[in-house]
């Protein structure tokens, strides 16, 4: 019998895991958001399905029985990628569960800062003012320039969602094929420097590595256009927040719009971007549709069973450990 531990509540998961998973597989719901109740509630697990539980080396060290760390997000920075390669412990993702949620998100964000939605809705309810006229430097949408970092599944189908808008899109990614790109999605790929200089907006699509990490940052943020409109729906940790704030209040940044900060569960009352009005936040909730909930189970579920099965390609490995 494979024991498979999923450390974090999720709606319905348990009734489609099962419906997977068969038999030969027992599946054991143990919410755990700490090192030791990972240690403690994990100890004879074979496989965990997690989401942003601290997977550390001294959790992977304490867990000999394990062989998969499956994630049921599409990122996988919350575990020591590196040290579970080093134990042979296989490390998972799901790729697709959610791209077309955060891709309409992305798009849905840029037309609510380009047009300023969200502040004329605060003057109105909130300040009780009435005046088109106060936030000026509005931009027609098709006169924009649209920055892409990292161009994968969900900016491929963000590309494909502004094309009818008419922006000029360009985007930084060294892993793709530059033709298949322009001819596809009518995107110009460009160095990291040029996107950073260019972009009118620039939305955040890259995973959180030791290359990325705090990516926007500084320096980075200096060579940005004046009043550039930022939006992260990837990763808090691509960002220094203390640069942001510092972007935003000199007028660098025109406008911050996250879906993700550095920390899961943030304090709000501590959190210095809650004061800052051109700082838009929402509750890592571009993920979320109906459906976007079942096919993370499902998908989670079959790399597990993929896995075990010995279909490591389906599993969607990303470390290279096949056992």
């Amino acid at each position: 019998m494979i024991k498979v531990v999923r450390t974090f509540d999720f709606p319905g998961a348990l009734e489609i895991e099962k419906e997977v998973f068969g038999d030969g597989f027992e599946i054991i719901e143990a919410p755990s958001s700490t090192e030791d109740e990972l240690i403690e509630n994990c100890r004879d697990a074979d496989a965990v399905i997690c989401e942003y539980e601290p997977f550390t080396r001294r959790v992977i060290d304490a867990l000999p029985k394990l062989k998969l760390i499956a994630f049921g997000t599409i990122g996988f920075n919350y575990a020591d990628v590196d040290h579970a390669k080093s134990k042979g412990i296989a490390v998972s993702h799901i790729s697709k569960y959610c791209i077309r949620e955060v891709a309409d998100y992305t798009v849905g964000m840029m037309l609510n800062l380009n047009h300023r939605i969200s502040a004329f809705h605060s003057l109105v309810k909130e300040d009780r003012q009435w005046a088109f006229d106060a936030f000026p430097g509005m931009r027609r949408f098709d006169t924009l320039t649209i920055g892409l970092l990292g161009f994968g599944n969900i900016p491929r189908l963000v590309a494909k969602r502004l094309k009818p808008f008419g922006v000029r899109l360009i985007a930084y990614d060294p892993f793709v094929d530059v033709a298949e790109v322009k001819a596809e999605y009518d995107t110009d790929m460009k160095s990291f420097e040029a996107v950073l200089a260019e972009a009118d907006i620039l939305s955040l699509h890259l995973p959180v590595t030791k290359d990325t990490g705090q990516i926007i940052n500084s320096r980075n943020i200096a060579k940005m256009k004046d009043g550039v409109m930022l939006i992260n729906s990837a990763r808090g940790q691509l960002v220094d927040e203390a640069a942001i704030t510092g972007g935003v209040e000199s007028g660098k940044i025109q406008y911050y719009a996250a879906d993700v900060l550095s920390e899961e569960d943030p304090d709000l009352s501590t959190h210095p971007f809650m004061d800052h009005d051109n700082i838009i936040l929402t509750p890592h909730i571009a993920f979320y549709s109906e459906e976007a909930v079942r096919e993370a189970s499902f998908e989670s579920a079959m790399n597990v069973k993929y896995f075990f099965d010995g279909n490591y390609k389906g599993a969607q490995i990303v470390n290279g450990v096949h056992v």
